[in-house]
């Protein structure tokens, strides 16, 4: 898994040392998926073993290189999938394949075959709202459906639940993930593609958690058709599967909630006349919450100064740094020390905060 602003930024340099594209990064998005498009069309690789690399961009080889080698050693089922966070472009998909075949992952010819799903993950408000319009331009592509051709006919897609909630609020999250999802079904139905999702949740409220089982039979009809996949961050690890007899039984739960999502379905008010208001529930706890965390002068400041940030982001406890970049923007930090930064001041912000003010917007006391 990794951040699409670096699968562009390697791209760019493989592009511009092998004299294919002197600035990718300048080009616009139907540009870029053209150029993609071309690369991906024929054998003649862009890396050169002459070349000299920036690190980041060495690093994103050798991960490729890695999986090739895993592959040979211990079979195709060793690594599956790459996921790409903050995807929101075609170009986003098409750049990861080109990596790929960097490492020889993808081959090129009249059937293109991709050893690794391609799963964009939208994360963002706005990267939900524009999923099923990217993956339609995606599908429409010829490439693509070769590529799903030699994959049983079957795209997976990912679901931020936490930065959506970093995002948009509590509400908006919720709301936009079960609309994104209900359009992508709707998409793979008309396309004649299986659509699996992967819905990355969190054990906090404000990072999807809850009870599993509820949130498998709230999820819109057909969502888990294909298959589900979920992730179980390190917060209930221990508390779901510490035991055998917890273990089984978490198992099973997810099991009988997404068998009964097939068998016996359930309509919802977000299936029916209730979906105007939850609606307008949505978009004024959005505009409420964007005026605190993003329209509020130096609330960043008071974020980090309210709460045990610095000393969260100094543990050895994620798997990846507490923020995407050097930047102090809210925008780049991670959800995980969102989450739990607001946790230790004892500020449920990421939990509640807009629920209220959309409640009295819409007349409910």
């Amino acid at each position: 898994r990794q951040n699409s602003d670096v699968h562009e930024r390697a791209v760019a340099e493989l592009l511009k040392t092998a004299d294919a594209q002197a600035d990718y990064l300048a080009l616009d998005e139907k540009a870029r998926a053209a150029l993609l498009e071309r690369e991906l069309s024929h054998a003649r690789p862009l890396r050169s073993p002459y070349a000299a690399y920036s690190p980041e961009t060495a690093r994103e080889l050798a991960i490729a290189d890695k999986v090739t080698a895993l592959k040979q050693d211990f079979g195709q089922g060793a690594v599956a999938q790459y996921v790409i966070s903050k995807a929101n472009s075609v170009s986003d998909l098409l750049e990861v394949a080109l990596l790929m075949k960097e490492a020889g992952l993808f081959k090129p010819g009249t059937q293109p075959r991709a050893q690794l799903r391609i799963v964009p993950l939208f994360e963002t408000i706005e990267d939900l709202r524009r999923s099923a319009d990217v993956m339609d331009e995606f599908f429409a592509l010829p490439l693509a459906q070769a590529m799903l051709a030699g994959q049983d006919g079957l795209q997976e897609v990912m679901i931020g639940y936490s930065d959506s909630n970093k995002d948009g609020g509590y509400v908006t999250s919720n709301w936009e993930i079960r609309s994104g999802i209900a359009r992508l079904v709707a998409l793979g139905r008309a396309r004649g593609i299986r659509m699996r999702f992967f819905h990355g949740r969190g054990g906090a409220v404000g990072r999807g958690g809850g009870s599993s089982f509820e949130a498998i039979r709230a999820l819109p009809a057909g969502a888990s058709a294909h298959g589900t996949r979920i992730t179980e961050q390190g917060e209930v690890v221990s508390s779901k599967y510490g035991d055998p007899i917890l273990g089984r039984a978490s198992l099973e739960t997810i099991v009988a909630a997404a068998m009964l999502a097939e068998l016996s379905p359930r309509g919802d008010a977000a299936d029916g006349e209730g979906a105007a208001l939850l609606a307008e529930l949505s978009q004024a706890a959005f505009t409420h919450y964007r005026a605190l965390v993003y329209g509020t002068p130096k609330f960043e400041i008071y974020f980090r100064q309210a709460t045990p940030l610095l000393e969260i982001a100094d543990l050895k406890i994620g798997s990846r740094p507490a923020s995407r970049s050097t930047s102090p923007r809210i925008e780049d930090l991670r959800a995980i020390p969102w989450v739990f930064s607001w946790s230790q001041a004892r500020v449920m912000l990421p939990g509640w905060y807009g629920l209220g003010t959309a409640a009295n917007a819409v007349g409910i006391d």
